[in-house]
């Protein structure tokens, strides 16, 4: 979707939104059949969905051992088949992990259904498969809060609405949230549970040859919190050294730039090469992503202050709330065309 076409869509969504008393809709919503009628029906009517020609409720979904099961909306896009399937769930209720596993047993036998949503008519989760036709990935790409929204989830609801939703867009986008959200779990994972390859690396490290058992388990006891700490204090201190600034590169940073190299990666444009040639310098009153380390080849600029945050991209100054991957993400075509032109100049 066009950059300013999205805006327009974002600023129809918060006019919207603001002029719905949801207060009031949740008060009334006591159980599942009023949570559809005045949250959930009006939420689909917002994002220009006809309840006519979108969608149907009580969808049949026979699932394994279990005939005229119903799923309680399927919006079709103008397809014959369902694109998308959405479990309602009344809007006192919590989502809970039971509803999700019900909602993925409806998803893999509607095999057409490339979107799936749980709702209680407040909070939407919004998941993709882990593959074409296969189980639900377990966390959402996205949930939008009724209650607690800002201009980033506008800007990610814009995506579905009825009258420019690409489903492959969607997907795309969905497939590099999930990857890089998936990335704290799995360094988690490989701390809390090291491998014998990570295990061999430190002892290698150490100035070990061979890795007996007493060894290993030596060294999993010592990958902990306070260790994992005091790695990250000389982290930083490396950081703050290599600067000769005395500036201090803040988490929040980090992680704005690997979001955004992350999105260089998965793309097809650059190369390896490429990517290697892609770094950062933080400098009193922003945070530069560079290639070469060239202060006149910055990709983008990051100022994060404590009232306001931005990212500047060819001069163009665009605030943001978070350097979160689904705030960043959308500033892809951006990211990706200022980088190509700066590692071809």
């Amino acid at each position: 979707m066009e950059s300013k076409r999205r805006k327009q869509i974002v600023n129809q969504l918060k006019k919207a939104l603001e002029n719905w008393d949801v207060e009031k809709a949740i008060k009334h919503s006591k159980d599942e059949t009023q949570t559809r009628d005045y949250l959930i029906n009006p939420f689909f009517e917002i994002l220009n969905y006809n309840k006519m020609d979108d969608y149907s409720h009580e969808y049949i979904a026979d699932t394994e051992g279990k005939r005229g099961r119903r799923v309680d909306m399927a919006i079709y896009l103008g397809k014959k088949n369902p694109e998308l399937l959405v479990e309602c769930k009344k809007a006192t209720a919590k989502l809970t992990d039971n509803n999700f596993r019900q909602l993925n047993e409806y998803c893999v036998y509607t095999t057409s259904a490339k979107i799936a949503i749980l709702t209680n008519g407040v909070i939407y989760n919004f998941y993709t498969r882990k593959s074409k036709d296969g189980v639900l990935i377990e966390k959402p790409f996205f949930s939008f809060d009724l209650s607690d929204y800002d201009s980033t989830d506008l800007d990610m609801l814009a995506l579905f609405n009825r009258q420019s939703i690409e489903i492959d867009e969607i997907i795309k986008e969905a497939k590099e949230i999930n990857f890089i959200n998936y990335f704290d779990d799995a360094l988690y994972k490989t701390l809390s549970e090291p491998s014998d390859e990570l295990l061999k690396v430190i002892n290698k490290n150490m100035g070990g040859k061979r890795l007996s058992d007493s060894i290993a388990e030596q060294i999993k006891e010592l990958i902990n919190s306070i260790s994992i700490k005091t790695a990250l204090d000389k982290i930083v201190q490396k950081e703050v050294a290599d600067s000769n600034s005395g500036i201090f590169t803040t988490e929040e940073e980090i992680k704005a730039y690997n979001v955004i190299k992350t999105i260089m990666a998965m793309s097809s444009k650059f190369k390896n090469s490429d990517l290697e040639r892609i770094t950062y310098k933080d400098y009193k009153g922003s945070f530069k992503i560079l290639i070469d380390e060239k202060q006149t080849k910055s990709i983008c600029s990051i100022v994060i202050k404590q009232n306001v945050k931005y990212i500047e991209i060819n001069g163009v100054r665009n605030e943001i709330s978070d350097m979160s991957v689904s705030s960043l993400t959308k500033f892809k075509k951006e990211l990706i065309g200022s980088a190509l032109e700066l590692l071809n100049y």
